[in-house]
């Protein structure tokens, strides 16, 4: 019932078998979790478009505005779309190449240096294994790796538009993007995975058990053997999917109307009170 114009959104929990929901006016449109058991710290860190940051956790609920970010800026770069806890430490991109890492001074920028007001650069997703190897894509391809001095821009193979990223702990990485674009290796030396036919948009990509899944339009699938093939979730019924996540031996799947858990052989639907 609200306005169609009004920033909104549900955060949404399940823990113990209960449903717990809150309720924020701005649009989100990431988030992660961190913990610190040195100081029994959980927390949920949830980020709006505009770059408001909202922590739920253990300590509380409050907000943060990261300077500069969204379109409320003055000389905006655009907004940002991603959050991602690396190593205990939280950091955002979005448009225009803007990264920030959270500091204990607040958001501090780390892309000075390759901020641009193109509208046509910009990036979807960051990761990595600390603050000396982190990389971020985005935009017509682009890759850029950060060595804890400076960001250095790759030579991608693809001009087509990098969704997402998920470095492993030997240091290789992978990268899924449009039109079915899945890349593997390191900074310098990308290969092309065999699409297998697939030409969708890939949104997600998440390591499982040693294989890569990815999430795209309205599809699961996972390289096998060298190329794209897609999974069989066994429900009978084609799934919404958009990201995905590993923890604790389950791979979740999350869509606009699934939400899936997988044990490593069996997919199960977890049923949301909204869409029961």
């Amino acid at each position: 019932m609200l306005p169609g114009n009004t920033e909104f959104c549900r955060f949404f929990t399940f823990i113990n078998g209960q449903w717990g929901r809150a309720d924020l006016d701005f649009q989100c449109k990431s988030l992660t979790y961190l913990s610190d058991p040195a100081r029994d710290y959980r927390g949920w860190w949830i980020l709006g478009r505009n770059g408001e940051v909202q922590e739920i956790s253990n300590s509380g609920v409050r907000r943060e505005q990261i300077a500069g970010a969204g379109l409320n800026a003055g000389a905006p770069y655009g907004h940002v779309g991603a959050i991602k806890e690396i190593d205990g430490a939280l950091y955002v991109c979005g448009h225009g190449r803007q990264l920030y890492r959270r500091t204990e001074n607040g958001w501090a920028s780390l892309s000075d240096g390759i901020l641009t007001h193109d509208t046509a650069r910009g990036f979807f997703d960051i990761d990595g294994l600390d603050g000396n190897s982190l990389y971020t894509v985005g935009w017509n391809g682009e890759i850029f790796f950060h060595d804890g001095r400076a960001w250095q821009q790759d030579a991608s193979p693809t001009n087509a538009h990098l969704a997402g990223v998920k470095c492993l702990p030997d240091g290789k990485v992978w990268i899924c993007g449009n039109r079915g674009v899945v890349l593997f290796g390191t900074f310098g030396d990308w290969h092309r995975v065999d699409s297998n036919g697939f030409d969708d948009n890939w949104y997600s990509i998440e390591l499982f058990s040693g294989t890569p899944y990815l999430a795209g339009n309205n599809l699961l699938a996972k390289v096998e053997n060298g190329r794209i093939i897609p999974v069989d979730t066994g429900l009978g019924r084609k799934v919404t999917t958009h990201r995905l996540h590993a923890r604790e031996g389950t791979l979740w799947s999350i869509g606009e109307e699934d939400i899936l858990a997988c044990d490593g052989r069996t997919w199960t639907p977890l049923v949301h009170p909204d869409n029961g």
